[in-house]
């Protein structure tokens, strides 16, 4: 009979000590799952655009970065465009959801002009920035630009009351004769856009 009673008694606070770990461990993979999210979320704001989500200045840096270091190694030149919106500030003075969603369009529009090997960026809120590959030939670089140049002369595809025409300008610069680093090749692109 005391036996039973001591059977009873472990078999309880078994039972017991089986509940709570598995309460505390529901609730720590419950917090490591939220604490993923907000890495995750931290990381997305951080290196991609809000809007586009294209990757972001700081993306971006880190991509040329490479790239100069791969370019340099292999003694090769490569190319960046910056593209700017000359009339994104009129848009985004009607309503900034038409302006999110004019820029939406931008980006889909550069995305589907690039190989998958180049990379389009999108920079400030009316810039974008395409890197190319260090392999592009220059040829073949102007029938890209030639190709940017055509697909923004059309009406954009918005639900919006009334059409709006994209005015882009672009800009390049060509690793090394433009610059050397980072923020020199991307100022250069950035001041030949806005010529």
């Amino acid at each position: 009979m005391i036996e039973s009673e001591w059977f009873e008694y472990i078999s309880l606070v078994f039972a017991i000590l089986l509940f709570v770990s598995l309460y505390f461990n529901f609730k720590f993979i419950k917090k490591l799952h939220t604490h993923h999210e907000n890495s995750q979320s931290l990381i997305k704001s951080a290196y991609f655009n809000s809007v586009t989500e294209l990757p972001n200045l700081s993306n971006i840096e880190l991509v040329i970065s490479e790239q100069i270091d791969r370019a340099r190694r292999h003694n090769k030149k490569f190319i960046l465009t910056a593209m700017k919106v000359n009339n994104y500030a009129d848009i985004k003075s009607e309503s900034k959801e038409k302006a999110d969603t004019y820029m939406h369009e931008a980006a889909n529009r550069l995305l589907t002009l690039v190989r998958d090997e180049d990379i389009v960026g999108h920079i400030e809120e009316d810039v974008f920035l395409i890197v190319f590959n260090e392999y592009l030939e220059d040829g073949n670089y102007s029938k890209i630009t030639e190709r940017i140049e055509s697909v923004f002369i059309g009406d954009p595809h918005l639900h919006t009351d009334g059409n709006i025409d994209f005015q882009v300008t672009l800009g390049c610069s060509e690793y090394p004769d433009h610059g050397v680093n980072v923020h020199s090749l991307i100022e250069h692109a950035k001041s030949a856009a806005l010529k």
